[in-house]
């Protein structure tokens, strides 16, 4: 409707210009009112055309009137900004600590663009102290407080007149940059950003302490149509903040860009939060699981657990997106035991030596309410308790080792084997191995997938199964996908693989004929050697 509204207004000002032009030309043919300049030039000038000079007057008198238009559209434009800056003074729309437009008034402003058609050569800079709560934990919220003044005054500065500078909450600010092109924009939005991280880099002082300061940064244009015609000021508003959401797991130097592919993500996200718990119940969320093959007797010893959300309309969903989103609405508890009921459930007739492996997030396992709920399904279901092995990932145990190791003695005493997934990426050292009861080391993939080209990755996987051979643990590489890295895994003696050499992550349906199958080929291949 918004655009519908521009392009009739354009249309309107087009048809205007014209009508202009056609009332002078048609004055012109009647009555000649521009031949006494015309004549006077075709005779100083005997190669020009009176009827072509005619045109060029009457087209000039009508860029003349559209330029008057422009420039009037721009006075009214200019007025209503100077009025609603006004308005914004008021204190509803006023961040008193720094003096900025709060995150309401920065959506009427964007409103207001939008409604006078200048949406167009504009770039919005979003910005948040990452560490701002760590220091009103530490030193205050006072002290925080003249840290955001402090920015506010800074992105003040940086401001020009046509510029709109804004303070939401908890050490977030915006700034919309207007220019005349594009380039000009690009410009601009890489000198304030470097003023930012500038400020930034050395630290801020209050109070003569010296507070270390890490950045969320990231940058929005306005100037792509097809992304501007869809959206109001809320949806732009709920854009910077995902875009600043998102480059929270970033390097602080790095500057977010919102694209294509972030719009994507957030369209996904929102699909994810509305329909999580009804994909669950529906089961549409299942358990796919990966082999794991023994690499001295090459059988399948176990399979690991893993989520798929085969979704009906945007196909599967990678777990990666909908697993995180799950632990922060709080389903993950749901999620978690609602794949292990379904994978015992179809693990019930299948042999007895075939380990069931997954990963629980370190917030479940501390949960004495999952830990009981885990026991409830084994019971239910059937499964004895040693055909279960719960994967830890290496930082779990490090960030909060006295949790974990209690929600680990719990699994233990029942007979649930416990392994250290990703193990290499993190910070372990002999102490936490010997703290807490591992029964397996699983090495992360990407050590795996590096050592035909990486000497490093290599002397890492070897010092690892050197480890777990001389602690009494068998070791697990994830990601074989080469011949030649599971050759060399065996030379080295590693005691299980997994990965896409051996088979992708199969449907219940397909694990025993692809057990069967791929037990008939070893023994077949063993005869034939």
């Amino acid at each position: 409707m918004f655009i519908n509204a521009i392009r009739s207004r354009k249309t309107i000002e087009i048809l205007s210009i014209a009508g202009i032009m056609a009332f002078f030309f048609c004055m012109d043919r009647s009555f000649g009112i521009l031949n006494w300049v015309t004549t006077e030039l075709t005779a100083r000038y005997p190669g020009l055309s009176q009827y072509t000079l005619n045109l060029s007057g009457v087209g000039f008198i009508g860029l003349t009137a559209y330029s008057v238009v422009l420039r009037m559209k721009g006075r009214q434009e200019s007025i209503a900004r100077q009025t609603l800056e006004k308005f914004l003074k008021q204190q509803d729309f006023l961040d008193k600590n720094t003096g900025l437009s709060n995150r309401l008034g920065f959506k009427l402003m964007l409103g207001e663009m939008r409604n006078n058609e200048v949406m167009s050569q504009k770039s919005v800079i979003a910005f948040e102290i990452r560490n701002l709560d760590t220091i009103a934990s530490v030193h205050g919220a006072l002290t925080a407080n003249k840290i955001e003044s402090l920015y506010g005054n800074q992105i003040r500065s940086l401001s020009r007149d046509n510029d709109f500078a804004a303070r939401a909450e908890n050490g977030r600010f915006y700034l919309l940059i207007n220019s005349q092109s594009v380039d000009e924009i690009e410009q601009r939005v890489d000198e304030v950003i470097n003023s930012i991280k500038q400020y930034s880099s050395n630290g801020i002082e209050i109070d003569n302490l010296t507070m270390s300061i890490h950045l969320n940064l990231g940058v929005l244009s306005l100037n792509s149509g097809k992304f501007t015609q869809e959206w109001d000021e809320e949806d732009i508003v709920q854009r910077l903040d995902y875009m600043l959401y998102c480059s929270r797991n970033k390097s602080h130097e790095f500057v977010e860009t919102y694209d294509e592919t972030m719009e994507n993500s957030l369209r996904q996200r929102a699909i994810v939060e509305s329909e999580l718990l009804d994909a669950l119940h529906a089961g549409q969320i299942v358990p796919y699981f990966q082999p794991c093959i023994d690499m001295k007797t090459n059988r399948v010893s176990g399979l690991e657990i893993l989520a798929r959300w085969e979704h009906p309309t945007e196909g599967f969903i990678r777990p990666d997106v909908f697993v995180h989103i799950a632990e922060e609405v709080g389903a993950m508890r749901e999620l978690t035991l609602t794949m292990l009921r379904r994978a015992c459930e179809a693990a019930v007739n299948w042999p007895d030596h075939i380990k069931l492996a997954f990963n629980v997030s370190p917030n479940e396992l501390r949960s004495e309410a999952t830990t009981d709920g885990f026991f409830e399904v084994l019971k239910e279901t059937g499964i004895s308790s040693d055909r279960i092995e719960v994967e830890i990932t290496e930082n779990a145990f490090i960030e909060e080792v006295g949790e974990i190791t209690e929600a680990v003695a719990r699994l233990k005493k029942r007979g649930v084997q416990i392994s250290i997934d990703d193990f290499g990426t993190g910070f372990s050292n002999l102490t936490h191995l010997k703290m807490l009861p591992f029964d397996k080391i699983k090495i992360d993939q990407s050590f795996i997938r590096d050592m035909a080209s990486n000497p490093e990755s290599v002397a890492i996987v070897k010092n690892v199964i050197a480890l777990g051979k001389s602690l009494g643990l068998p070791t697990v590489a994830e990601g074989i996908e080469l011949d030649g890295n599971r050759d060399m895994l065996q030379e080295l003696g590693c005691s299980i693989g997994q990965g896409y050499l051996y088979a992708k992550a199969l449907r219940a349906e397909d694990v025993m004929p692809f057990i069967e199958s791929y037990h008939a080929e070893v023994i077949y291949l063993d005869k034939v050697a």
